[in-house]
């Protein structure tokens, strides 16, 4: 917040002298979307403005996981009036995921204005990873920041339960954050300090060496739009293992193990189960770089700067959106909405 009130009261001098045509914010908070929109109102008719909104965070904000309720109510407030600016000036919403469109739709922004997004992965370069010998063949990796909204102590307490039933079960931890004292904390505290590594923040080279190497990947977040973390574990080859979230059962579908939000004994007993099956743990992984391939940056960058100068159609690249094909069937009985050709 108080980043976003420097960036509102001392605009830099240099945002002035640019010119863009095209400009698309990084995020959905004031500090991206308030200079984004002064350049759109100075040159109105050029400029085509585009807002990214990676997630919608529930009005309930004292229900979100980890951060302290004022902490919760700051980012709910920032948002949502950058969401309003973004209504009002912007060419086009972004959304990082088919259902963070469909919230924002619900929310009353203009339809033909939100457009589901996808994200990518360099296929390419994971593909072209082979892991180093000397890299340790964890039986577990997960790749992300340290707070409790990205399922970090969840994790933790299944891995209690794994290494009851599998005392030599191994987990790699990546990332730092907001919580990474009490990560450490519980770790020592269940006794799973020879069970759990902690590497902290890594490079991403080093990070795809792990991943690559490890038998599976999880991710237990209660908050995610898209998870480029689980794309590239898919990319590298590793299976994964995640909560069944709106937004990832939409963007991945069958190419993960999905357990049910929140259900620890459940995340526990699919970690087990594919590691007890060999057989089953290769076809999670044959599904997940199937999906994967069909997400190239490449391929995704080109189709939305196509979207954006407005060269293509506006077609949801995960397919259609039933409940905006329901939407514009009520609006215009008897029409097929544009979404469903």
């Amino acid at each position: 917040m108080l980043h976003s009130i420097t960036v509102c009261v001392f605009l830099p001098k240099s945002l002035w002298r640019l010119q863009p045509d095209l400009i698309v914010t990084s995020h959905d908070q004031p500090y991206d979307v308030l200079p984004g929109a002064m350049l759109k109102l100075q040159r109105w008719r050029r400029v085509c403005l585009a807002v990214s909104v990676p997630m919608m965070p529930a009005w309930r904000f004292w229900r979100r996981r980890g951060p302290p309720w004022y902490n919760a109510l700051a980012f709910l407030v920032a948002q949502r009036l950058s969401l309003v600016l973004a209504a009002l000036v912007a060419n086009r919403t972004l959304a990082v995921a088919r259902a963070t469109a469909r919230q924002l739709r619900r929310s009353g922004f203009p339809m033909g204005r939100v457009t589901a997004v996808a994200c990518g992965v360099d296929l390419k370069a994971l593909r072209a990873v082979t892991p180093d010998p000397g890299t340790p063949c964890y039986d577990a990796v997960s790749v992300g920041r340290l707070a409790a909204a990205k399922g970090v102590f969840d994790l933790i307490d299944a891995w209690e339960l794994v290494v009851a039933q599998k005392p030599d079960a191994k987990l790699a931890i990546i990332g730092d954050g907001p919580d990474q004292a009490m990560v450490q904390a519980r770790v020592r505290r269940r006794g799973l300090a020879e069970s759990v590594d902690l590497l902290g923040a890594i490079d991403s080279d080093q990070k795809n060496q792990v991943v690559s190497a490890g038998r599976l990947f999880t991710l237990p977040s209660h908050e995610e739009s898209w998870s480029i973390a689980m794309g590239e574990a898919m990319a590298l080859g590793t299976p994964v293992v995640a909560y069944d979230l709106p937004e990832l059962l939409e963007v991945w579908g069958d190419a993960y193990h999905a357990v049910p939000e929140g259900d620890i004994p459940a995340l526990a007993g699919a970690i087990l189960s594919l590691l007890s099956h060999e057989s089953r743990r290769l076809g999670l992984a044959k599904r997940g770089s199937a999906r994967v391939s069909e997400l190239d940056w490449s391929v995704i960058a080109e189709r939305e700067l196509q979207l954006l100068l407005g060269d293509v159609a506006d077609v949801d690249p995960l397919g259609t959106d039933p409940w905006l094909v329901a939407a514009s069937s009520r609006s215009h009985p008897g029409q097929t909405s544009p979404a469903a050709k």
